[in-house]
Order: C-alpha cells, then sequence, then structure tokens
C-alpha cells in the first residue's frame, strides 16, 4: 500500500472516529459551530446536530459544506490507551506493547488497538473488541 494511500485510509479512519462526538467547526467567515457530528460525505460536507453557535444560536440540526469548513476540533478528551494496555495484560501476558508516541497497542503481532478502533482479524481480534469493550464500559462507570 502506497504511502497516500495509507495516510487517506487513516485520514477516513479519524472521520469516522468522530461520528457521534462533539465537534468545533471554524469556518471560514470566522463562524464556529459547535455540535455532534452526525454525517459527513465524501466531499466532506457536514452535518451537525444539537448545534449552538459562538453567538448563542441553536438549531436541531445544521448542514456545513466543505469549501466553508477550515477546520474541525473533536472536544472530547484523547484516551489514553495505556490504562487498556495493563488491563489487557492480564487477559494476553506477555503478548501486549504499549507504543507510547503513536498511543497504540499491539497485542500479538495481529492485532492493533488505536483511538479509532481495533484492526485485525480472527479470534484473537474478536478476544480484543470484546476486552476493549469490557474495558470502555468500566471506565465510564
Amino acid at each position: 500500500m502506497s504511502i497516500l494511500a495509507e495516510a487517506n485510509k487513516r485520514f477516513v479512519a479519524e472521520i469516522n472516529n468522530l461520528m457521534g462526538k462533539e465537534v468545533v467547526v471554524g469556518l471560514s467567515n470566522g463562524d464556529e459551530y459547535r455540535g455532534v457530528l452526525h454525517a459527513v460525505d465524501s466531499q466532506l460536507n457536514i452535518i451537525l446536530i444539537n448545534v449552538t453557535t459562538k453567538n448563542g444560536l441553536k438549531f436541531s440540526k445544521s448542514i456545513l459544506l466543505s469549501n466553508y469548513i477550515i477546520y474541525i476540533n473533536s472536544i472530547e478528551k484523547e484516551l489514553d490507551l495505556r490504562g487498556f494496555a495493563k488491563y489487557a495484560e492480564k487477559y494476553f501476558p506477555g503478548m501486549v506493547r504499549y507504543v507510547e508516541e503513536s498511543n497504540i497497542v499491539m497485542i500479538g503481532d495481529k492485532v492493533r488497538v488505536s483511538e479509532i478502533g481495533i484492526e485485525g482479524s480472527g479470534p484473537l481480534a474478536e478476544r480484543v473488541r470484546q476486552i476493549y469493550e469490557e474495558y470502555m464500559k468500566k471506565r465510564q462507570e
């Protein structure tokens, strides 16, 4: 896979990771819209729901065209996967490696866990997915 193809794949994964999360969108005219990212099309036009503008206006839904969007910032705190690595070590002793510079967890050589999700397939990846969901549920309690 080429570097550009890999970068594009990661970009799409990052956008997908923002779906359903609260974001701030800056527009070329200086306006800002804060809301939950509800939909994105192939041109990066977006739909936000439960929207508040920096002027205090509220909308149930806003459609923002990509040619006016300057930035999209995630409001939610970044997930530090160090805790998940420690949790996963109980289930996969000696197989878990946390890579700090990229905030990813490698389990064996086949499964990668990052903020965008779990990459890999097969029984190991399915088990990691179950353990990750369990970990996330415990974090929210």
